[in-house]
């Protein structure tokens, strides 16, 4: 896929490849925005809003996000929209242009990239294995059944699965979501599925998000 032109909805959440997310729009800039998108796919593309140094510096896309697809729309009386979309691909955001109210970028698709496969593949196997312990683990401290999720045999999707599931703070999300390979990707789920699942043992408590990181976030 060549680089296109696409409009970007700064968030203070990340979307991930194949989730679902649930939006309100509201501001007549986005109205408009949806207005013109609605009937393409991607529609846009969901990027972490960054803050500068400057507490009144207006926020930026990050240069890594989601494009994504738009599931349904519940349009409002007063104009607002209730939407959903769901995740499609990562995406490279460059030259934001902001002369339309809302910013217009040029995106690049990012590719999967598996430097070692073997290495990928149990790796995968592993992180497959403590998921279902975590899930397990999950179901005593709610004390009810869960709906049984089933991670895709290729390593690049399920691991998109796994991250969602697991409470992860919003710049977690995004450095999972940047990785250039799936091999750090995979690393960095494992790490924190890891302890995610030492959490829930030894605590019987799952992790805290934090959905907002704020003005001096950093992902690092």
């Amino acid at each position: 896929m060549q680089h296109q032109h696409l409009p970007i909805f700064p968030l203070g959440a990340v979307l991930f490849p194949g989730a679902i997310m649930p939006l309100h729009i509201f501001e007549e800039r986005y109205r408009r925005m949806l207005e013109a998108t609605r009937n393409e796919d991607p529609a846009f593309a969901i990027s972490l809003v960054e803050y500068g140094d400057d507490a009144d510096e207006e926020g930026k896309p990050s240069g890594i996000g989601t494009a994504c697809s738009i599931a349904g729309i519940s349009p409002r009386s007063d104009g607002r929209s209730d939407i959903v979309v769901t995740g499609a691909f990562r995406v490279r955001i460059s030259d934001v242009d902001w002369s339309r109210g809302y910013a217009v970028a040029d995106i690049a698709p990012l590719d999967d990239v598996i430097r070692d496969q073997d290495a990928v593949t149990a790796l995968y196997r592993r992180m497959q294995y403590r998921f279902a312990q975590y899930l397990a683990a999950l179901e005593l401290l709610v004390q009810e059944k869960l709906p049984k999720l089933q991670p895709s045999d290729d390593p690049a999707h399920g691991a998109w699965v796994i991250a969602e599931t697991l409470t992860l703070h919003t710049w977690e999300r995004q450095q999972v979501l940047e990785f250039a390979t799936v091999d750090e990707r995979l690393e960095e789920i494992h790490r924190l599925l890891r302890r995610e699942l030492a959490l829930l043992i030894h605590t019987g408590a799952i992790g805290s998000t934090v959905d907002f990181p704020g003005r001096r976030k950093s992902i690092n």
